[in-house]
């Protein structure tokens, strides 16, 4: 992805449950760009944040088991003691999104704007970007992680429709991109649109 990028980014937002792949993108990021690095962000499920708060504390914690989210792949209570060594050096910011964010970026990648692609993201594959959203619409955290006109942001979906019953129920649109010919799947696309 970086060679492909005509130059790196400023701010990368990526989604975690134990903090693997989370910790691998920061890692390599930190290792390749050096001074150059990206702000670093980190994004759970509100229900499911381990992360958010080891980092608020400052060290491991095993958080308790509360109402599921529908981030399942993201569904974590304790932290990897590896990606927390790593996020906790190279990542600058942490953050939690709600259910309805993961679901409505999943229709915002399922029916694109204009002539963007459509793209098929899983509940937790998406997370990433549902942060930035909720990051762009604070002033104060916009500000804080100095996102304006000249950021160059990086996000990585990690899952496509692992469950595609349940991608259909939430998109109004099978993965495939075959609609479903319901009243809610109309009302999906014209507010995505």
């Amino acid at each position: 992805a970086l060679r492909q990028l005509p130059e790196p980014p400023t701010h990368v937002f990526v989604q975690a449950g134990v903090g693997g792949v989370a910790a691998a993108v920061a890692g390599h990021l930190a290792l390749v760009l050096g001074d150059r690095r990206p702000t670093f962000v980190v994004v759970e499920p509100a229900r499911a944040a381990c992360l958010f708060e080891t980092a608020r504390v400052g060290h491991l914690i095993k958080i308790e088991h509360g109402e599921p989210t529908i981030m399942a792949m993201l569904e974590c209570y304790e932290p990897s003691r590896v990606a927390w060594q790593v996020l906790s050096r190279v990542a600058d910011a942490f953050m939690t999104v709600d259910e309805e964010d993961a679901i409505a970026v999943m229709n915002r990648l399922a029916w694109p704007a204009e002539n963007d692609p459509a793209i098929v993201a899983g509940e937790s594959g998406g997370v990433g970007l549902a942060g930035l959203i909720r990051a762009t619409a604070n002033p104060e955290i916009r500000a804080a992680l100095r996102l304006d006109g000249n950021s160059r942001v990086f996000v990585i979906n990690t899952e496509g429709a692992t469950d595609p019953e349940r991608y259909a129920e939430l998109v109004g649109m099978r993965p495939d991109g075959d609609p479903i010919h319901t009243q809610g799947a109309a009302i999906r696309q014209h507010s995505a649109a």
